[in-house]
């Protein structure tokens, strides 16, 4: 039982890890698009000419959207297993300023 433990534990790591991985892009990717529209407009450049440049950066922005919400979907699938393993009372990786993190997993709003 030990060894599931320390799984479990490095498995909690990992989402809490992935999770601020998923965030910390998406801060950047949203940081880079207002230094597109800064620059652009600093310099001048002509709406048309930089309109794709952001539609590239918006789209790679609503891609880590979508990558954040499959991984809050595959998180919640992880937790509906925990429920039903002799892991129960371990803590899975939860984050969040309301949530211990130590503990049993909660899924918020599932």
């Amino acid at each position: 039982m030990r060894v599931a433990h320390e799984d479990a534990s490095k498995l909690a790591s990992g989402i809490r890890a992935a999770h601020l991985s998923i965030d910390a892009a998406l801060v950047e990717v949203a940081n880079m698009t207002q230094s597109i529209l800064e620059v652009c407009r600093a310099s001048h450049v002509h709406p048309a000419k930089s309109q794709m440049a952001i539609e590239e950066v918006t789209a790679g922005l609503s891609k880590l959207v979508d990558a954040r919400k499959g991984f809050v979907a595959a998180h919640r699938q992880i937790v509906k297993v925990q429920r039903d393993s002799d892991l129960a009372e371990i803590d899975f990786g939860c984050v969040g300023p309301d949530i211990p993190k130590t503990g049993v997993l909660r899924v918020v709003n599932g």
